[in-house]
């Protein structure tokens, strides 16, 4: 595999499953105990210059997930877990760790919005630690709306390794 063809591309794009709403905004936000007028009540998110409710930073990984099954497709298997959107760079390794998450932030959610995600490599490391041999990937997430606007931008390092065990039949 050469990895310099991976830096800097868009290893996929997702688009959430559904549009805010402000049902879901309630919801997320009773779950979670979040006394912030801005979330519930109209005249606040206008008074704060927003044109009405917006939804919390915390929901936007929420929003941003796309559908994994919909009326008519067969059901799902017991145990699916959703495809990681890392898989999308073949590199070697039956562990991964992620390491670090930073987000940045820049204009809020609000109802109707639908969240658009693009994934782009920034860089590949390999390297060899003390639990076996991997690569260290950082991943940009652009997040947006459906017309282009940029709601924040996220950096995510993880760690794709094999295990020292699995190769040399003992570990460390």
């Amino acid at each position: 595999m050469d990895i310099a063809s991976y830096i800097n591309r868009t290893v996929a794009t997702t688009v959430g499953a559904e549009p805010v709403s402000e049902m879901a905004i309630r919801r997320y936000v009773e779950a979670h105990e979040l006394n912030c007028p801005v979330f519930s009540d109209v005249e606040a998110g206008r008074a704060a210059g927003h044109g009405g409710i917006i939804a919390p930073w915390s929901m936007l990984l929420t929003m941003a997930m796309p559908a994994y099954w919909k009326p008519g497709d067969p059901p799902l298997k017991p145990g699916f877990i959703p495809p990681f959107v890392w898989d999308c760079v073949p590199l070697p390794g039956s562990e991964m760790v992620t390491y670090s998450v930073e987000v940045e932030y820049f204009v809020p959610l609000r109802v109707d919005d639908v969240v658009h995600s693009e994934y782009r490599v920034k860089s590949i490391t390999p390297k060899r630690t003390r639990v076996g041999v991997g690569h260290f990937i950082e991943f940009q997430i652009n997040f947006t709306d459906q017309n282009g606007r940029l709601i924040a931008k996220e950096t995510t390092n993880i760690f794709r390794y094999t295990p020292d065990d699995e190769t040399s039949g003992g570990g460390q």
